[in-house]
């Protein structure tokens, strides 16, 4: 039961489509060291993708943040937090929830 999609070793044989230039870079490779090598550049590939898609939800997330209305400045409130003094800010977020 051999066909081009066979599991061996955690491993699974495809066909790619490369450039000329790539296939030239590729054949200077020792034999053995081209897989590894094509492995780790798709896995770092991914890697981007999946960061570009992760910041581009993070920052639609934070696009999404409405402005709260504050009572005390900003200065005001990082002046209590560095006094030790946060309970203070409790009452000014009164009627939100935690």
């Amino acid at each position: 039961m051999n066909n081009t999609d066979t599991v061996v070793q955690n491993k699974i044989r495809t066909t790619l489509y490369l450039t000329i230039e790539n296939k030239q870079g590729l054949d200077r490779i020792p034999r053995g060291q081209k897989t590894a090598l094509m492995n780790r550049a798709i896995a770092n590939a991914l890697k981007e993708l999946e960061q570009k898609e992760n910041n581009k939800k993070f920052l639609d997330m934070v696009s999404q943040i409405e402005p709260v209305k504050a009572d005390l400045s900003a200065e005001d409130m990082l002046k209590l937090l560095r006094e030790g003094k946060g309970e203070q800010l409790a009452p000014h977020n009164e009627g939100r929830d935690a």
